[in-house]
């Protein structure tokens, strides 16, 4: 099976330039735990959930700190994503993006073609393909 069989092309991604609450934001309204950061035209890093966590861990639970707020939403993407991003192309074979992932620790990967991001496949991509075929072999 082909990356292109089961990829996400409708990608929800950010820019270097972004705000860490925007982002919050994002995740938050579209329910995605992750995003390609992008810089003109080109993948150059990821942003996840566990790149942000660090800045929220000394707020108080009760959110009492406008301070700590503010100095959050100061924070720029191109200051906490991840700069040595793994991509793959849309014929790759969704068994090496498994492989990547599990090698890696990583919940997703851009898709890229010609250097331009068309897509993304997750875990949870990978998880609903294997369950489709399992379903379908027996």
């Amino acid at each position: 099976m082909k990356v292109s069989e089961i990829m996400n092309p409708e990608v929800m991604s950010v820019t270097p330039q972004d705000r860490v609450c925007d982002v919050i934001d994002l995740f938050l309204e579209k329910n995605i735990t992750g995003a390609p950061v992008i810089d003109q035209g080109k993948v150059t890093g990821i942003i996840s959930r566990k790149d942000i966590l660090p800045l929220v861990t000394t707020f108080d639970l009760d959110c009492s700190s406008l301070e700590q707020i503010r100095r959050t939403c100061a924070h720029y993407v191109s200051d906490h994503m991840q700069k040595d991003v793994i991509v793959v192309t849309p014929v790759e074979d969704v068994e090496k993006c498994a492989l990547i992932m599990t090698n890696n620790n990583i919940n997703r990967l851009p898709v890229v073609d010609g250097g331009a991001l068309v897509g993304i496949i997750t875990r949870g991509d990978i998880l609903k393909a294997l369950a489709k075929c399992c379903l379908n072999h027996e």
